[in-house]
């Protein structure tokens, strides 16, 4: 009988263990980090192709964003069919280099051609728009590029993939009241909806700037000033190109770095690594 008892009992401890550690959740595995999806995102200032030597290569451009092998880059100060640089698009000529898509946004018209904004993509671009900011009055106008881009799933490429909206802009470089309003649009714009929102661009504003500090109200800046990897080596206070996440979003930073290429730009190109 006592034996008949402890076998019933030990019995009952091994489903005890069974059901309470089969309730436990299990730790994240190998699988389930693949399975997220990582984005390389670069920020750049591309000064239309015209390094710090003065010549304008926009080949030397395109091998600096290839070796980092970027998804999507927001480009400031891109050239249309201007006179400067021989009629071509850069944005294209970029994107066929690159063999990525691009998407080119007027700001302004100059010398003949235009001048403004581009997104390259290592994904289809669904839908995008070159919204112009205020004031109405200004000393060059401004604006922000919108693309809806859907990102397959890592394991299943043929799905429709999930939608975000990625945003590039380039901020007056003169005002700080322009500046402002320039950005109450774009968060205006960008606040809604529920399609995950990254927003970059050359805000022409420091860290310390108050734009900034009021801006990391609803946004997040990928910067790692901690590790100082992701600034200007020893002027992390000195940087005006962001990569943005909108607060609310369920977005990681993985990694974040300023690429030290000194030559190429008088900016230097930022890059961060994320997850959703």
């Amino acid at each position: 009988m006592k034996t008949k008892l402890s076998s019933t009992l030990w019995k009952s401890g091994i489903v005890f263990y069974c059901l309470l550690f089969c309730a436990v959740p299990a730790k994240p595995t190998q699988a389930d980090e693949e399975s997220k999806t990582i984005l390389r995102i670069m920020c750049y200032n591309i000064r239309h192709g015209r390094g710090m030597d003065d010549v304008v290569h926009l080949e030397r451009t395109a091998n600096v964003i290839k070796e980092w092998k970027p998804d999507l880059v927001a480009v400031q100060e891109v050239d249309k069919n201007t006179q400067r640089t021989n009629r071509t698009d850069q944005a294209k000529l970029l994107a066929e280099m690159l063999g990525m898509h691009h998407v080119f946004g007027k700001a302004i018209d100059y010398q003949g051609g235009e001048y403004g904004l581009a997104v390259l993509s290592r994904f289809p671009i669904l839908e995008h728009q070159m919204v112009l900011l205020p004031p109405e009055i200004q000393q060059e106008q401004r604006g922000v590029q919108i693309v809806r881009i859907a990102i397959p799933d890592s394991q299943d490429p043929d799905a429709k993939g999930k939608v975000i909206r990625f945003a590039n802009t380039h901020l007056s470089h003169s005002s700080q009241e322009e500046r402002t309003a320039q950005f109450a649009k774009i968060d205006e714009i960008l606040s809604e909806g529920n399609e995950p929102v990254i927003l970059a661009g050359d805000f022409n504003a420091r860290p310390a700037n108050e734009l900034v500090v009021q801006l990391l109200k609803n946004w997040r800046d990928t910067a790692d000033l901690e590790a100082d990897k992701s600034v200007a080596p020893n002027r992390p206070e000195r940087r005006i190109d962001y990569i943005f996440l909108r607060a609310k979003d369920s977005f990681k930073v993985r990694e974040s770095r300023t690429i030290n290429d000194t030559m190429t730009s008088d900016h230097m190109p930022i890059l961060s690594v994320i997850s959703f």
